[in-house]
């Protein structure tokens, strides 16, 4: 199987830079212990969009994790709390296969 990437990016509502560091270190964290899992950055350009770069071994991988994480318990709270912070209206995600 090859990597698979997911490119996201969107803008954040106002007054939320702070809150999203603080929610993108705990995404960090969390990530981080999922089977499959690679790496995960994220980064601000100058039109104050967030870039979030995923990388896992394989698009199951991602599958199941999304899966796992949606049927978990809180999800839509979570959910909620997410886009309170992030404008989800202007996501744009992109999923790379890496060859």
């Amino acid at each position: 199987m090859n990597p698979f990437t997911i490119i996201a990016s969107f803008k954040l509502h106002d007054g939320q830079l702070e809150n999203w560091k603080e929610l993108s270190k705990n995404i960090d964290t969390d990530i981080a212990k999922a089977e499959g899992f690679i790496s995960r950055d994220s980064g601000i350009d100058a039109d104050s969009r967030v870039y979030c770069i995923v990388k896992w071994e394989s698009k199951t991988h991602q599958e199941a994790f999304m899966k796992q994480l949606m049927a978990s318990e809180g999800a839509d709270e979570m959910m909620k709390y997410f886009s309170s912070i992030a404008n989800m209206e202007t996501e744009i995600r992109n999923e790379v296969d890496i060859f």
